[in-house]
C-alpha cells in the first residue's frame, strides 16, 4: 500500500497548498504534516511526551499542549486545520465540539482522516500513550451531514480487523490479502462505504479577523 499512501500524501499536501497558517490537532509524535512545507505550522496535542517527540523533530513550526475539543485560538485565525486519526479518540460529543471548534478557528479547509465505523483498537504494551484506544466510530453519512466530501482510503474495509496497539489484516496468506487491499484502494476511494478509512474534506469561506492564532 506505499504507492497509495503516497497518493494519500499528495492530496493532502495539494488540498493544503497555498495555506499560509495550518493548525495540526492531536498532531501525535509523527504527524503527516511532516511532509507539508512552506506553510507555518501550530501542532496540538494533549499528551506533553508527544509534543517533545514531535518538537525534537521539527514537524512544526509551534506548538500548544491543549485537548482536541477545546482549542484554544481565535476565530477565524488559521487557513486550514486537519485531524489525523483523531477523532475515533473521542467520544461523539467531544469529537462534534472537536469539528465546530475548527471550523470556528478556520478559514479555508478543515481535513479529517478516521477509520470507518469503530475498530476496537486498543493501546498496544509498547504504546507511548497508554490512553490511546479508539472511543467512538464514525460513518460516512455522519460527514456528510456536517457538509464534508468523503472519499475511501487504504482499501475494502472487510480485509481488516483490530489488533493491540494497531489494525491488521483479518486474513492469510498476508501478502495475498495485502496486495487485494492495494488493488481496491482506488476502487473505495469513489466508493467510502466500503473503505477501512475515511477521507474527509470541509470547504470553509470566511476572512480571517486576526493576525494573531491564540486567543
Amino acid at each position: 500500500m506505499f504507492r497509495f499512501r503516497q497518493f494519500w500524501i499528495s492530496s493532502m499536501k495539494r488540498i493544503l497548498d497555498g495555506s499560509k497558517m495550518i493548525l495540526d490537532v492531536g498532531c501525535g509524535q509523527a504527524s503527516p504534516l511532516r511532509f507539508v512545507e512552506d506553510s507555518y505550522k501550530v501542532g496540538l496535542d494533549h499528551f506533553r511526551p508527544y509534543i517533545l517527540k514531535s518538537k525534537s523533530a521539527a514537524i512544526h513550526n509551534a506548538y500548544v499542549l491543549a485537548d482536541a475539543s477545546h482549542l484554544p485560538f481565535r476565530s477565524k485565525s488559521f487557513d486550514c486545520a486537519v485531524a489525523i486519526e483523531v477523532i475515533e479518540h473521542l467520544g461523539k460529543q467531544d469529537g462534534l465540539r472537536m469539528i465546530k471548534q475548527m471550523e470556528d478557528v478556520t478559514q479555508r479547509k478543515i481535513l479529517l482522516t478516521t477509520p470507518n465505523g469503530f475498530f476496537n483498537a486498543l493501546a498496544g504494551p509498547d504504546a507511548l500513550n497508554p490512553e490511546e484506544k479508539h472511543i467512538s466510530g464514525w460513518f460516512v453519512s455522519e460527514f456528510r451531514k456536517l457538509g464534508f466530501k468523503v472519499y475511501g482510503l487504504n482499501g475494502f474495509k472487510l480485509l481488516y480487523k483490530a489488533a493491540p496497539g494497531k489494525v491488521v489484516l483479518k486474513f492469510r496468506p498476508q501478502a495475498l490479502f495485502a496486495f487485494l487491499a492495494s488493488i481496491s484502494c482506488l476502487f473505495v476511494y469513489f466508493f467510502p462505504s466500503l473503505a477501512f478509512q475515511l477521507f474527509c474534506i470541509k470547504i470553509c469561506s470566511a476572512k480571517r479577523e486576526t493576525q494573531s492564532y491564540m486567543a
